[in-house]
C-alpha cells in the first residue's frame, strides 16, 4: 500500500495551524483576564483612596463640630457670669467685645469678631445673646489646614420639662433658671479631591440663675 507523503505533510501542517490558532486564543483570553485584573486593582485603590479622604474630611468635620458650642458658651458666660466665675474657669476677655481671648486669639478660629454694625459689639455676640433676631455670621473653624464653616442660629428660651421654679434655688448661682436656649449648629468642611462633609448638631444652654451655662 502506498502513502501519499503529500496528504500526511497537508494533515501536520493544519495540526499545527490549529495549536498556533488555540495558542493564539489562550493569549488573548489571557491578556483580557490581566487586563480586567488590572483595571479593577486600580479601581479598587482609587476607591480606597477616595474613602480614606472622605473619611478624613468627616473627621475633620465631626473634631470641629465638637469644639464648636465652646464658642457661644464662653460668649454667654462673658455676659452674664460675674467676674469672680470667669477667673475661675480662666474667661478672660481684654477687649470687652464679648469674644474670649482664647477664642479670639486661636489660629483655629476666624470670623467672630465681625461687627457689621460697628457698635464696638460683634454680629456673633449680639445673635447669640439675642439682642439680634437675625443669625450670626457663619465662622471657620480650621484643624490641620481643612476649613469647616460653621452657620448658627438661636431658635430661642424654652423652658425645661419637668423643671420647678422653686426646686434648687439655694445654691449660690449653681441653680437652673429653669430655661434652655437653644443653637442650631451646622458644620460643613472640606478636603482633598472636593470631597465634603456636614454635620448638623443642637446645641442647649442650661441658663444657671447667676449667670452662664450648666
Amino acid at each position: 500500500m502506498k502513502v501519499n507523503k503529500n496528504s500526511m505533510f497537508t494533515k501536520v501542517k493544519n495540526e499545527q495551524g490549529v495549536v498556533l490558532v488555540i495558542a493564539l486564543m489562550i493569549l488573548a483570553l489571557l491578556s483580557v483576564l490581566s487586563l480586567t485584573a488590572v483595571l479593577t486593582t486600580t479601581t479598587d485603590l482609587r476607591i480606597s483612596a477616595n474613602y480614606r479622604i472622605l473619611q478624613s474630611t468627616f473627621y475633620n468635620t465631626e473634631g470641629s463640630m465638637d469644639i464648636a458650642p465652646g464658642i457661644i458658651r464662653r460668649t454667654i458666660s462673658l455676659k452674664t457670669d460675674p467676674p469672680d466665675i470667669l477667673a475661675s474657669q480662666g474667661i478672660i476677655d481684654a477687649n470687652t467685645n464679648g469674644i474670649s481671648d482664647t477664642d479670639e486669639d486661636a489660629s483655629v478660629f476666624s470670623g467672630l469678631t465681625t461687627d457689621g454694625n460697628a457698635n464696638s459689639t460683634p454680629d456673633f455676640v449680639e445673635a447669640v445673646m439675642g439682642y439680634i433676631t437675625t443669625s450670626p455670621p457663619n465662622f471657620t473653624i480650621t484643624i490641620d489646614s481643612k476649613a469647616t464653616t460653621v452657620a448658627a442660629s438661636r431658635t430661642g428660651a424654652i423652658p425645661l420639662k419637668g423643671y420647678s421654679t422653686g426646686f434648687a434655688t439655694g445654691y449660690e448661682g449653681g441653680a437652673m433658671t429653669g430655661r434652655g436656649i437653644y443653637f442650631n449648629m451646622t458644620g460643613t468642611g472640606s478636603g482633598d479631591r472636593n470631597s465634603e462633609s456636614q454635620i448638623q448638631l443642637q446645641y442647649r444652654c442650661v441658663e444657671r440663675s447667676g449667670g452662664g451655662c450648666l
